[in-house]
């Protein structure tokens, strides 16, 4: 077998378990009670920020599976749409991150922005439209979206970072040349987890 086609298979074998793992998160017992349109399921965003570091294929499959969790748990439009948004910060992360060498303490505080952004864009233009009835307090509720979508956002990569870690140490996850460094741009201080 080649090289090429082991890297699909276990790609493919990777997307179907963070797959799963999304749609299972959505019905965890860790969430967060908090009102509608809001959702805070602690965790969810661990296997989409695990698939960043594999390929932008693992990454757009296993927000599609985090997006049918959503809809099966919640039945939400706006919790969906707004889980459809990871799409956006885990393509745009693994871009920075295996393509462009960014330091990955910065790629996580600008996908955070682009993350809570997008997700307050939704809260926005759907908050009145769907649930009328909070219509006069839509500029509180994206407010309260991106500043809960950046804390959120910090607690799963706190989670994501170590669990990162073992998947590389076992082999299971090749992530490449990482820049760790703080803040710098010196790619001196990057770490091949090749192994």
């Amino acid at each position: 077998m080649n090289m090429q086609k082991k890297n699909s298979t276990k790609d493919i074998i990777l997307a179907a378990l963070l797959t799963a793992l999304s749609v299972l998160i959505t019905f965890s017992p860790f969430k967060l009670p908090v009102p509608q349109p809001f959702s805070v399921t602690l965790g969810s965003h661990v296997p989409t920020m695990l698939a960043v570091f594999i390929n932008p294929f693992v990454a757009v499959l296993t927000v599609i599976g985090s997006c049918a969790g959503f809809w099966m748990s919640t039945a939400n439009i706006v919790i969906v749409l707004r889980a459809a948004m990871h799409i956006i910060f885990s393509l745009i992360g693994w871009d920075m991150i295996k393509n462009k060498g960014w330091n990955i303490f910065l790629a996580v505080i600008v996908t955070s922005l682009l993350h809570a952004g997008f997700e307050a864009v939704i809260v926005y233009f759907l908050t009145p439209v769907i649930f009328s009835s909070q219509a006069a307090a839509v500029n509180t509720l994206t407010l309260t979206a991106f500043i809960g979508t950046l804390f959120h956002h910090y607690v799963d990569c706190a989670i994501t970072v170590p669990i990162l870690y073992a998947l590389t140490k076992a082999r299971l996850v090749r992530t490449g040349n990482i820049n760790w460094s703080r803040f710098s741009g010196n790619t001196k201080n990057s770490v091949n987890t090749n192994l």
